[in-house]
């Protein structure tokens, strides 16, 4: 019986392929906030977070809320595949419990969008203080966490890459709070963009890992098979 079930089970390579497609979604959806560049939103990317792209009485902002659907499904959904590939420690456990609490975040985000007070014309003006609380300390944590919980566990040029991606997201989150500690908003929402591009940048490179490295041989297995070519066969 449990024969016949492992031969009905997916073949590993196929299911890295649809992990990284999952993750590259995700990644891609996950800047949704670009289409602002296209449509008329009438905020200021250079002081209003993102999130308000979702609030009530925007124009577009099924479209933004929309790219949260799809981001928060992909990072939900692709949790279970991430974890058959994954090597069997903590760490990667932990992995692949942030990227599915991240996919949690955006779809709550999605379903009930952040508030804020409407101008005059209906737009946003100044957000209301307990949902930039949510919207920026919660993402940030996240953006802080997950490259340093994968930077512990990768090793080589790619620890390399996520190590530099974990320095810009300390850099954006220390001038977010700098900038909300002296009640300055002139760079906040730029800040905040820069998190989300380095955040979905972290996701590309996980997709790449997955499918060049192959993360589903044992932690510590590559080491010893390096051992083994080292010491040769026995001569005879």
């Amino acid at each position: 019986m449990l024969s016949a079930q492992h031969r009905a089970a997916p073949p590993l390579p196929a299911v890295r392929r649809l992990t990284a497609v999952l993750m590259l979604l995700g990644a891609v959806a996950h800047l949704g906030f670009l289409a602002e560049f296209l449509l008329d939103t009438a905020l200021s990317p250079w002081r209003v977070l993102p999130a308000y792209l979702l609030a009530e009485h925007q124009p577009y902002r099924d479209v933004f809320r929309v790219a949260d659907w799809v981001a928060g499904g992909a990072f939900v959904v692709v949790s279970p595949p991430l974890l058959r590939i994954a090597p069997v420690h903590w760490l990667s456990r932990l992995t692949v419990a942030v990227l599915f609490a991240s996919g949690v975040f955006l779809l709550l985000r999605a379903a009930f969008p952040p508030e804020c007070v409407p101008t005059p014309s209906g737009l946003c003006d100044s957000p209301v203080e307990r949902t930039v609380q949510g919207s920026v300390l919660l993402p940030a944590v996240q953006y802080l966490v997950s490259p340093a919980i994968v930077a512990a566990w990768w090793h080589g040029r790619w620890r390399t890459a996520v190590w530099t991606l974990f320095v810009i997201q300390l850099a954006t989150w220390a001038v977010v709070i700098v900038l909300g500690w002296f009640a300055l908003g002139w760079f906040v929402g730029l800040a905040v963009r820069v998190q989300i591009v380095t955040g979905s940048a972290l996701l590309a490179v996980g997709a790449a890992y997955v499918l060049g490295k192959g993360v589903t041989r044992p932690f510590g297995a590559s080491r010893r098979d390096r051992a083994r070519e080292r010491v040769g066969p026995c001569p005879e």
